[in-house]
């Protein structure tokens, strides 16, 4: 496989330049490559959403990445965002958090996101239990949490990858 078709969503929001040390390191672990982009694909374009949507999946990350202080990433989810939710409903409640208020289920949504990404020790069955009591699906309550998870994990990831590129 060239380089050109092993890029990925890491090499390019960490701004690996094709070829790169950094992206040839990267492409000595082909599994690792290919599974964090099929993750990706899983997560945020499934085939049956489980009753998250692709435009709530999108703006989950977003708030994730607002929590985590990462611009390049916030960009990144806040343009998917944009792209499944042009009229910025979405967006706006985003930038609101979960206290703004709004429709249950998604302020329920948002509190999850916060309270995992800021404070996950705080986390309890009741969360889970307040998720579907809010109307959220077994299967939407896993997808968000895997969702949110994958985008600390991603935040990381390029938190190290951007330190070892400007380090070159």
């Amino acid at each position: 496989m060239n380089e050109a078709a092993a890029r990925d969503v890491m090499d390019d929001l960490a701004g690996l330049a094709p070829g790169s040390p950094l992206a040839q390191l990267r492409r000595e672990r082909p599994e690792v490559v290919r599974h964090m982009q099929a993750s990706d694909a899983a997560i945020f374009a499934p085939r049956d959403d489980g009753g998250l949507t692709r435009a709530e999946r999108a703006a989950a990350a977003l708030r994730t990445t607002i929590l985590l202080r990462d611009p390049a990433l916030a960009a990144h989810y806040r343009a998917r965002l944009d792209r499944l939710d042009p009229a910025g409903a979405l967006a706006a409640s985003v930038q609101a958090g979960a206290l703004a208020g709004g429709e249950r289920r998604w302020a329920a949504m948002l509190a999850h996101v916060d309270r995992v990404t800021a404070d996950p020790d705080r986390a309890t069955r009741g969360d889970i239990d307040g998720l579907r009591a809010a109307g959220l699906s077994p299967r939407a309550v896993v997808a968000l949490s895997q969702l949110i998870a994958y985008v600390n994990f991603q935040s990381r990831v390029l938190a190290g990858l951007r330190m070892l590129r400007d380090a070159q």
